[in-house]
């Protein structure tokens, strides 16, 4: 299935709105000792291949934790179990103090509205065949009725408009399509898209991997400023211990599916505890003067 088609089904779908006020240090996230197994046969045996083993950790709004780790540690599997999109094989996971295993079809809607993902591929996540005007209103469309927005044409156009000032391009790109952009213009559509709902929480898997390191660092910079603005709750992964590090509030360090260190991000970086920290940050250069 294209990327562009799992979000329209999984995180664009028609759902009621519920908002909600939070206590002082509530999470907006819990992870609490999840596990996610898959059979494997190994010769004549089905064993289980432990993909995520006993990971805990929490989001508190408007924080951005950083997920660390090399390919295949778990971390996308873990963004997948708190997205809803799986579920996990023990352990529990709580969004907006709702169990994402347990909802009902109504809670999931409602959860998925207020967190967006944002995929590591810009141009696999837009329809090649939609125009970057239906694209970033698409989920206003769909929210017409709950959320009471108008959705003709010059009022569509209006807040595409704004979206796309808030993620730095211009009108002139509403009737053009993915494939007429560059890579880092393709991420800010689809930046400007997550934010179309104004959700709480955006969980960011790669989202600048795909992109050469200047661009990279000019999207970083965005999501930093419309952090700061929206009041945005951020899970951001990542294998670039520096990225991380110039991102996010608290870092959590993923090995072969177990969380082996976490803990305030500067402190963390300047003192890690384990050798693999240390070698994830040895391993990546420091960012470019233009992110600093």
């Amino acid at each position: 299935m294209p990327i562009w088609e799992y979000v329209k089904r999984h995180f664009l779908c028609a759902r009621p709105v519920n908002g909600r006020m939070y206590d002082l240090g509530m999470a907006l996230v819990e992870v609490n000792s999840v596990w996610k197994s898959y059979p494997r046969w190994t010769g004549l045996r089905n064993e289980l291949q432990h993909v995520v083993q006993d990971v805990s950790f929490t989001i508190e709004p408007g924080e951005t934790l950083g997920l660390v780790g090399e390919s295949g540690s778990g971390k996308t599997t873990v963004a997948r179990m708190i997205l809803g999109l799986i579920q996990p094989s023990r352990g529990s996971v709580r969004v907006d103090d709702t169990d994402v295993a347990s909802a009902s079809g109504s809670e999931l809607h409602r959860l998925r509205r207020q967190m967006q993902p944002v995929f590591q591929d810009p141009y696999a996540a837009l329809n090649p065949r939609m125009n970057v005007l239906d694209i970033v209103t698409e989920p206003l469309v769909i929210h017409r009725q709950e959320a009471g927005i108008r959705t003709d044409r010059a009022s569509l156009r209006a807040k595409a408009i704004e979206l796309l000032s808030e993620v730095g391009l211009d009108d002139s790109a509403l009737g053009r399509h993915p494939h007429e952009f560059s890579g880092g213009q393709r991420q800010r559509i689809n930046i400007a898209r997550a934010l179309a709902l104004r959700p709480k929480l955006l969980i960011l898997d790669e989202p600048v991997s795909a992109l050469d390191v200047s661009v990279g660092a000019q999207v970083v910079n965005l999501l930093r400023r419309l952090q700061h603005e929206h009041g945005l709750t951020y899970l951001f992964i990542s294998h670039s211990m520096p990225l991380v590090r110039y991102l996010s509030t608290r870092i959590a360090v993923m090995e072969r599916g177990r969380l082996v260190e976490s803990g305030e991000a500067v402190a963390l970086c300047a003192n890690p505890r384990e050798a693999y920290t240390r070698q994830l940050i040895a391993a990546t250069p420091e960012l470019p003067t233009s992110v600093a």
